[in-house]
Order: C-alpha cells, then sequence, then structure tokens
C-alpha cells in the first residue's frame, strides 16, 4: 500500500520558515520534481530547545519533511539517486543553530488520489489534469505507486507517499509518527470542519 508521509504527531513543537534569512527563497522549492539550486539554504526558527528535534529523526518544519542523515541514508537504498534531492536545511532552535536536517525532495509523480472516491472539496479540472486544492478525506487508488518507492501526488504536491517497505525501514528507527494510512489524514479541510461543529454546539 501507499502510506502518506506528512507531518509527524509531535505537534507539540515546531520551527517556523524564515522568509528573510532564506531569500531568495520561496518556500514552495522543497515541491520541484526537478534538482533545485543545492547553494539555496532554507532556515527555520523555533523557540523550543533544540534537544527536543534532535531526539526525532523526522522533527516538525512547518509544512515540509525534514529528515537526519539516519533516514537520507535508508531512503538511498530504496530511491536511485536521480530521482531525490536532499537539500540541506539551517534549523535555529532558541539561538542554538543546528545543520543536521535536510529536505527529501523526490522527483516522480503519481496518481495516488482517487478524486472520485475521495471528499474533493475544491478542485481545478482541465481535459488533461485535475488539480486538487482541498479534499476533507482521502482514498488512494490501489497499488498506485506501482514500483516506486516515494513519490508526491501529481494532482495534490503537498501529498507524498511512500511505499510499505521504504515506510517499515524507516520507522524501524523508532519513529513512525510521520506515515498515516489515507483515511487517518488529518486534512485541513477536516480540522476546519470539526472546528465549525465545535463552534456551533
Amino acid at each position: 500500500m501507499a502510506w502518506v508521509w506528512d507531518l509527524p504527531r509531535e505537534t507539540e513543537f515546531d520551527a517556523d520558515f524564515d522568509y528573510k534569512a532564506s531569500a531568495p527563497m520561496d518556500f514552495t522549492e522543497y515541491l520541484s520534481d526537478k534538482p533545485i539550486d543545492a547553494s539555496l539554504l532554507p532556515v527555520f526558527r523555533s523557540r523550543s530547545k533544540l534537544s527536543r528535534f534532535k531526539k526525532l529523526h523526522c522533527p516538525p518544519f512547518s509544512a515540509s519533511i525534514a529528515i537526519d542523515s539516519t533516514w537520507k541514508t535508508i531512503i538511498e537504498q530504496f530511491v536511485p539517486p536521480s530521482r531525490v534531492q536532499f537539500l540541506p536545511i539551517r534549523l535555529i532552535a532558541r539561538g542554538e543553530i543546528c545543520d543536521d536536517y535536510m529536505w527529501v525532495i523526490p522527483f516522480d509523480r503519481v496518481t495516488c488520489i482517487d478524486k472520485d472516491k475521495s471528499v474533493v472539496t475544491r478542485k481545478h479540472e482541465t481535459p488533461n489534469r485535475t488539480l486538487i486544492f482541498g479534499v476533507h478525506s482521502i482514498v488512494h487508488f490501489p497499488d498506485c505507486l506501482g514500483n516506486l518507492h516515494l513519490a508526491r501526488d501529481n494532482q495534490k504536491l503537498s501529498h507524498m507517499v511512500v511505499s510499505n517497505g521504504l515506510k517499515e525501514a524507516l520507522s524501524s528507527t523508532g519513529q513512525d509518527s510521520p506515515f498515516y494510512r489515507p483515511e487517518d489524514v488529518e486534512t485541513l479541510d477536516s480540522l476546519l470542519r470539526i472546528r465549525r461543529k465545535s463552534h456551533l454546539s
């Protein structure tokens, strides 16, 4: 099956993208399907202690996926180097600077989200492609990854998926909090709907 690789469940702390320090980046580069300028250095800042991040191989970094060298080594066993980029990022946590993390940028694109069985709230359709901007619940096509182990959905680029094999290899390091079954993903639309119900009750 294809697992969704999303932000880890450790939500009590995170790091925010620093637009000024990261200029000329605009924060969407991690969605690229081709190598990006390796001289660019995304910078993130956090009010939490660095030690909290160092306990995780994949700590929470705004809306993007950040990993350490342990997970990089594992991914390299599954994904050809021509199909993924590991871009170093900088974390400044309470003044402590850490350069141990990197963005994982897969170049492959697949159609995993079944737009007819999922509850899609906002989309743009053309004869050649559907772009999904909002979704309440997600259903995947069976075996949508094929022989791939890491990819993004070409309808919704923020939706990154991993094979069961790669997920199990990464989880064996002691952290499985970033991986979700499609039906368990907390989407922005589902969270907003819960908040509206809570407000009305």
